[in-house]
């Protein structure tokens, strides 16, 4: 036995202290500084047009290799506004850029397309790849993420704003701390809490068993997602042990779990105050408010006095019932079976109470586990639930008023042994409980943010055993990188300045390796999501500092990235590799030629809509529901949406984990889990058996068909104006002559199906 013992003792003991050599890791090349190159000399200095071109063919001339011939115009075109906006050159912008025998036509075109509003579309969706955007919870009922679009609404607005990455990364952890808080562009409300949302889109297990696990999982995740995004590591791999390769001791893992152990989220008001000063001048004169009672208790029963924090103005004296607001309490652990809440208010419209406008929700452990509503009966009644699974747990509760033409007013809450509400007398002290209507109330803006809560340390789980607690852990970040311990709060303000810090060496060279990635078909490291000593080591190490370097002197500016790429002579060559270069780099590792590559799902969703005419271009807003066919089915299953999803652009679908669009899945659409920076490409028969029989694609190629046919009477120019808005080049003879058969034999409608399933619209060269 003692033996037994003394071996736990030395294993607990193992399991707590440092075995990772730091001092080691740091000569690793990721974690060195991150120091700008000089610009190689080469050869064929004609070749050059960009830095970004010297790095490139100073590799290719060490192997006795030659980069691939120029891209044609029209293809170059359609690379370019596909990698920048997602969507397929107009048959105007094509003449236009052929039109123009200027070389300054090239940095026209990328101008008119970073100055595009698309332009913020594109690239938001690749990000949500990386934060894994989900507007539901997934597991059994699929519960929706409230206020999970207006994140994917001011991620577009930042991109196509071009703020700088440095504060978009500090917003991202801590948006509702900074200091300085950045507003929208009309004032009306603040843009760098909605940031913070990212950390709640993971999955939400329904009733978990085990809360405390379920929390663990939870804060697990979302150190997955804030290291692999940012950092490109795999810092969730040192949860049960130092990691196995990467100099992350588990005690790092703990002291990034205590700053998200010490986050929580609530349902806020974003209004600036600006803003809440023109809400209330419209509001008009306070009110009397809504008054408020005696309550006399049974022994036992406790009467709910935690502090709140209010945003909104609904929960104040005015009685304007246009005025919407939140009040959330305190933290607290549940103490008795029933809560009772003495409630007045407007009758809800919705079909499932978690949705409601006007609600009481008890929060426990992180789930939106009940909901209480008023029925819409004149005066005060009492609203019940049953805390059959939250008693005992750590909860909150959010009162919350959204409805703008209605109300609801709470008097009390009382935690109670027994099922019946308490008290045998309620007298009033005054006030009526009615909210009037009053014009011209400007509207607020909602968001799902994180918040401080009980900032404090977690102990470390041996072997990842929420059970099994070894020694508390200060709240920090990676030690690898020079982190300072936390002073003060959850630290996630010193999370946001350490990450997007100028010493870290990662946060820039994994930024400008994810845009590498997207414009040239890899990146310069393969491995995206993994800078560590299992991921790929760069090709190119000095071009990948240097764009770091330079990203950072433009200020952290994407746009300013983006032309650094685009318009070099690397990013023109085509795919047309000499045979003798393919047998030397077969995996193309040096960029000697850049192979065709398939747009992702969205894209071709969305080229269909462009070329179809039907493409509604209106930005932002609530997501639309998916379609659902007959043939999905399902726990959670929502009401289907338009077969055409309101014709809006794909990332404006609502991404339902449950229900996600079959034509995303089938063209590698990623599972929202974790972090995805590199899609799969595959090529499967279901691809085309879906752009076959899809119903969507059909009413796709009737819409385009019908209109081309309304617009050129003519059937050879038809052919042509065809082939230029789907390909972006006009037609061959041979082309023109048996597409102009096809199409009198089978009709325009079977015509345009055959174009929207050819490999050259779903693929850019």
């Amino acid at each position: 036995m003692l033996m037994i013992r003394t071996l736990l003792a030395a294993f607990v003991l193992a399991a707590t202290l440092p075995a990772v050599d730091l001092e080691r890791g740091r000569r690793f090349w990721s974690f060195k500084p991150v120091v700008k190159p000089t610009v190689p000399r080469v050869r064929r200095t004609a070749w050059v047009k960009a830095p970004v071109d010297a790095f490139v063919l100073a590799k290719l001339e060490e192997r006795g290799l030659e980069a691939a011939p120029p891209l044609d115009k029209r293809s170059w075109l359609r690379r370019v506004t596909f990698d920048l906006t997602g969507l397929p050159p107009t048959p105007t912008e094509v003449e236009a850029f052929l039109s123009n025998g200027s070389e300054r036509a090239y940095e026209s075109v990328v101008e008119g397309l970073l100055a595009s509003p698309h332009y913020g579309e594109r690239w938001a969706r690749h990000w949500l790849d990386l934060v894994r955007f989900a507007e539901t919870n997934g597991h059994e009922f699929d519960n929706n993420k409230l206020d999970a679009w207006r994140y994917r609404d001011y991620v577009i607005r930042a991109f196509n704003e071009d703020i700088s990455y440095q504060q978009f990364v500090r917003e991202h952890l801590a948006g509702d701390l900074l200091p300085t808080k950045r507003k929208s562009r009309d004032g009306s409300f603040w843009e760098s809490p909605l940031g913070t949302g990212f950390l709640w889109f993971g999955e939400v297990l329904n009733s978990a068993t085990d809360s405390v696990k379920s929390r663990a999982d939870t804060v697990d995740n979302q150190i997955d997602v804030v290291s692999k995004t940012f950092l490109g590591l795999t810092v969730a791999c040192a949860r049960c042990h130092d990691h196995k390769f990467d100099p992350i001791p588990t005690a790092d893992y703990y002291a990034m779990a205590g700053i998200l152990h010490s986050t929580y989220v609530r349902e806020a008001v974003l209004d600036t105050p600006e803003r809440e000063a023109e809400i209330r001048r419209a509001a008009g004169d306070p009110g009397a408010g809504h008054g408020s009672a005696r309550l006399k208790l049974r022994e036992g029963d406790i009467l709910f006095g935690a502090q709140w924090q209010a945003t909104g103005e609904a929960f104040g004296r005015s009685t304007a019932q246009e005025l919407v607001g939140s009040l959330t309490s305190q933290k607290f652990r549940m103490p008795k079976l029933w809560v009772h809440v003495r409630l007045s208010g407007t009758k809800s419209d919705g079909r499932r109470n978690e949705n409601a406008k006007l609600r009481v929700t008890v929060v426990a452990d992180d789930h939106k586990s009940q909901h209480m509503v008023p029925t819409g009966k004149a005066g005060w009644e009492w609203r019940t639930s049953r805390m059959t699974k939250e008693i005992g747990r750590e909860s909150y509760i959010e009162i919350v008023d959204r409805d703008r033409a209605g109300f609801l007013a709470v008097d009390q809450i009382v935690f109670s042994d027994h099922e019946t509400p308490p008290g045998v007398e309620v007298v009033d002290d005054g006030g009526s409980v009615e909210a009037h209507s009053r014009a011209g109330v400007p509207e607020s803006t909602w968001g799902m943010i994180s918040k401080d809560e009980d900032p404090r340390n977690v102990k470390l789980h041996v072997r990842g055993d929420h059970k099994n607690l070894g020694e508390e852990v200060s709240r920090g970040m990676l030690q690898v990188i020079g982190a300072q311990p936390v002073s003060s709060g959850s630290g996630r303000l010193e999370m946001a300045e350490w990450l997007a810090g100028d010493k870290n060496p990662l946060t820039s060279r994994v930024l400008v390796n994810r845009v590498w990635k997207h414009h040239f078909g890899r990146g310069i490291v393969r491995t995206t999501d993994n800078f560590g000593l299992t991921g790929d080591r760069p090709t190119h190490p000095e071009l990948l500092d240097w764009l770091a370097a330079t990203f950072a002197e433009s200020g952290w500016s994407l746009k300013s990235l983006h032309r650094v790429m685009v318009l070099s002579n690397t990013y023109r060559m085509s795919g047309e590799a000499g045979d003798q270069t393919k047998q030397l780099d077969a995996p193309n590792d040096l960029f000697h030629h850049l192979p065709p590559r398939r747009i992702e799902a969205e894209s071709i969703r969305d080229a269909m809509l462009a070329v179809s005419g039907a493409l509604d271009r209106t930005l932002y807003g609530p997501g639309v529901p998916p379609h659902i066919s007959p043939y999905q089915d399902g726990r959670g299953k929502p009401e289907s949406g338009p077969l055409e999803g309101n014709r809006r652009r794909s990332i404006y679908l609502q991404v339902r984990r449950n229900f996600l669009t079959p034509l995303f899945l089938a063209f590698d659409y990623p599972l929202p889990v974790s972090t995805i920076g590199s899609r799969g490409v595959s090529t499967v028969p279901s691809q085309a058996l879906m752009m076959l029989n899809n119903e969507f694609v059909g009413r796709q190629a009737v819409r385009w068909a019908e209109r081309v046919n309304r617009e050129e009477p003519e059937e050879e120019r038809r052919i042509a104006r065809m082939y230029l808005e789907a390909f972006g080049r006009p037609p061959e003879e041979q082309e023109k002559r048996e597409t102009l058969a096809f199409a009198r034999r089978a009709g325009w409608a079977d015509l345009a199906h055959v174009l929207l399933n050819s490999v050259e619209f779903i693929y850019v060269r």
